[in-house]
């Protein structure tokens, strides 16, 4: 049987790729490669071997460049694997440039492309940039949709996709959830409890929010404080000088801001479920909050996860101080919501998608005809 290739180049990739991988290899199946893209090597690394996984094949670092030119670079080297290996199906997870230059070089390989996280759109088909360009170019490339929840199957539907070439296993990413919440708490999760009473996560890193957004983003909380005296601050910062420069500027040296290097999954969800109130960016954490019993504050213009919006934990707000600080307010004068089960009819699945994912993947590499 033809193998099974797998491209990741991102953290939140790799998190949700971690669960299909297990359970594809659990099956009698074909071989399944594992290939990191080279958006971002060293994450993927680590990420991986968080969960005692690793990279079957590295391909070398992008170059700095125009998102354009990093997509035809990875698209390049992703397609001479694909000659190499003869692989049954690609797959790809989510919206990121690794994603989209897997989706490119399966469709000039003449290899059949499956699309994890399928169907995820915001009303504007060019934002967020450069996610929502891509999540609609892979659907238009895909053979096969596995969308996380049934508004993304509809939206697939919408789209002209045929109905048997989608599948609604739910989120993979909640797999991952209740995996880590599944095993001991993390040792080397911040310990905040000693400078203040009360958690406010806070992370960020959309590029929609480079500069002044993130700026106002940064002051918000730092007034967020001064009306909440027992409220403090941890934010992982992330790597990106243009997200980081900004952050440290601001939110650096106060007494009740903790400002971290990025935390390991594990750890980073033992503090999510310890937060009175999240601030964020971010679409898994959206994904993530209802399974925690945490409210959230998401600071974009839209959202591709309106089930975040239904479920009762989550307010969408836009990247202004004024907009966020009422928002956070009235998330600190209420009741924590109650959390959500890992069981059908919940807002992204059970948790156990990657299981009907593997089993779908499986069959269909066992009858693909891959190209000569």
């Amino acid at each position: 049987m033809s193998p099974i290739l797998i491209v990741a180049g991102t953290r939140p990739e790799c998190l949700k790729l971690v669960a299909l991988v297990r359970a594809l290899r659990a099956c009698d199946g074909p071989r399944i490669w594992l290939v990191s893209s080279g958006q971002h090597p060293q994450m993927v690394r680590d990420t991986l071997a968080q969960w005692g996984l690793a990279p079957d094949r590295e391909l070398a670092a992008v170059t700095p460049g125009s998102v354009s030119a990093q997509v035809r670079w990875m698209r390049d080297r992703v397609r001479m694997v694909c000659e190499e290996l003869g692989p049954a199906l690609l797959v790809v997870q989510g919206d990121t440039s690794s994603a989209y230059a897997g989706a490119l070089a399966a469709r000039a390989a003449g290899i059949e492309l499956a699309h994890v996280e399928a169907g995820l759109r915001t009303s504007d088909p060019m934002r967020p940039f450069p996610e929502e360009p891509f999540r609609r170019r892979i659907g238009a490339l895909a053979d096969w949709h596995f969308a996380p929840t049934p508004g993304a199957a509809r939206n697939l539907l919408g789209e002209g996709i045929a109905p048997a070439r989608i599948h609604t296993p739910g989120n993979t990413g909640i797999d991952a959830l209740r995996l880590a919440l599944a095993e001991p708490a993390a040792a080397h999760a911040p310990r905040w409890q000693e400078r203040f009473d009360e958690l406010l996560v806070l992370t960020l890193h959309r590029r929609e929010n480079y500069g002044p957004k993130l700026e106002q983003i940064c002051l918000g909380v730092r007034a967020l404080l001064d009306l909440n005296p027992r409220l403090g601050v941890v934010c992982p910062v992330h790597p990106n000088p243009a997200v980081g420069t900004r952050v440290r500027r601001i939110l650096g040296g106060h007494p009740r801001i903790v400002l971290t290097t990025p935390l390991e999954y594990r750890p980073f969800v033992q503090l999510l479920a310890q937060a009175r109130l999240v601030i964020t960016d971010s679409g898994g954490i959206q994904e993530e909050a209802p399974y925690l019993g945490v409210p959230v504050v998401v600071v974009r213009e839209n959202t591709e996860r309106p089930e975040a919006l239904t479920c009762g934990n989550t307010h969408l707000v836009a990247a202004e101080a004024p907009a966020l600080i009422a928002a956070a307010q009235q998330w600190l004068a209420a009741e924590r919501p109650s959390a959500h089960a890992f069981a059908p009819g919940a807002p992204f699945g059970d948790g156990r998608a990657a299981e009907r994912i593997a089993q779908v993947l499986v069959n269909l590499a066992a009858h693909a005809l891959v190209p000569v």
